[in-house]
């Protein structure tokens, strides 16, 4: 039991990330929970209905989305994946490069993604 649900957070994870890369708006739909909590590395808070908007709308353009590492831990009633990853989105302000330490959460009865919280990672 304890694999499939790393397994299925994995997956779910990964399809996200590639949905994200080829700005796939009906695939997040799917992929992010409908009561969605997604803090970005600058403290901006987005619900569901705004992070689809701003990808839908081309505010917000991810070109290249490279996973580092990632660890799970398992807990009861969801999974949260602890990842590094390496971004570079367009935006407003221009594209951005960067590199974030994130949580994401499944949870067991609704296994989308239901927080996301990223930090800028900085180098020693």
């Amino acid at each position: 039991m304890t694999e499939h649900r790393t397994a299925i957070a994995l997956e779910l994870e990964d399809r996200r990330f590639a949905a994200m890369e080829a700005n796939d708006v009906a695939e997040l739909e799917a992929l992010l929970a409908d009561d969605l909590h997604y803090t970005h590395a600058d403290g901006m808070v987005e619900d569901k209905a705004e992070v689809i908007r701003r990808i839908a709308s081309g505010e917000r353009v991810y070109r290249r989305l490279r996973m580092i590492a990632r660890t799970v831990s398992e807990q009861p009633g969801f999974v949260a994946v602890f990842g590094q990853v390496e971004m570079e989105f367009s935006r407003a302000a221009g594209l951005l490069v960067t590199q974030l330490d994130y949580t994401a959460i499944y949870r067991d009865h609704d296994p989308r993604l239901f927080a996301w919280q990223a930090t800028k990672t900085y180098a020693p």
